[in-house]
């Protein structure tokens, strides 16, 4: 007779929580990431050759703002070249960036490229690549999840908003130094030039600066809205903090800030499940 085997427990059993134990719970590991899906090919390229494009524009501005002779006015000189050089850099990493999440099929991949992809308009011979660009990642185009902020992510970091919120709002004190300042400076070193031209000047430094205030701007709004993609760009953001050196231990905490944050958005884990 199976006896043993259909007989109730006996009485003085104990469970893991009798004997003083903690219960058994089983903790599933964070699922991963659906892909994003697959970007065509010739998208890849025109991103490398617009990267490529970004990298030589800012090597340029930055070899001129090491290589430059300043003479008089220094701080005037190298504050304009020095901005006009950091935008360089947030197209670079806003370029790069794109081309990554592209490549990788993130979820944020498809705005941050349409974005990236925006600029290539200010170019004028980069309008049809840019609106092909955009037709194709907006007309079937499988972001793979929308958001991944959750109950463990539930709103950005404090210090990192304020930080793209700060940013963004330095535009007002670059148009200040660009129109104010710098303008009537121009003006009563040569007296003899038109002011229209010095104005033109600081029309063109101020076109050169967008994708600066640009980047944190979206980061910003990215982060304030919940998107994933403001977590990417506010991770720029704090890249440029550091590289700007009066802003360095700002760009370094918020970089610690977003580290500790963990968010789903800006981790290296491979995923899975991927639509074609």
């Amino acid at each position: 007779m199976l006896v043993g085997s259909l007989a109730p427990p006996a009485d003085d059993a104990k469970s893991p929580a009798d004997l003083g134990g903690a219960p058994l719970v089983a903790v599933a590991p964070p699922a991963p990431l659906s892909l994003a899906s697959r970007a065509p090919r010739w998208l890849l390229i025109t991103f490398i050759i617009s990267t490529l494009l970004a990298l030589t524009w800012g090597a340029i501005f930055t070899l001129g703002l090491i290589n430059t002779q300043y003479g008089n006015y220094p701080i005037e000189n190298i504050t304009l070249n020095a901005v006009i050089s950091l935008a360089a850099v947030a197209m670079l990493g806003l370029q790069t960036t794109a081309l990554v999440g592209l490549y990788m099929r993130r979820h944020w991949g498809r705005t941050v490229a349409t974005i990236a992809a925006g600029f290539w308009i200010f170019t004028v011979i980069g309008i049809p690549f840019a609106i092909l660009a955009w037709w194709v990642m907006h007309r079937r185009w499988d972001p793979g999840v929308d958001s991944t902020f959750d109950k463990n992510h539930p709103s950005a970091p404090v210090y990192v908003v304020a930080l793209c919120a700060v940013g963004t709002g330095l535009v007002l004190v670059w148009l200040w130094f660009l129109y104010l300042y710098l303008v009537p400076l121009l003006e009563q070193i040569n007296p003899s030039q038109p002011g229209g031209g010095w104005y033109w000047i600081a029309s063109v430094a101020f076109f050169l600066s967008i994708p600066l205030w640009v980047v944190q701007g979206l980061a910003l709004v990215g982060l304030i809205q919940k998107h994933d993609w403001g977590a990417v760009l506010a991770m720029i953001t704090c890249v440029l903090w550091v590289l700007s050196l009066i802003g360095l231990p700002f760009g370094i905490a918020g970089l610690i800030v977003l580290w500790r944050w963990q968010h789903p958005a800006l981790r290296a884990r491979l995923a899975s499940g991927a639509p074609a």
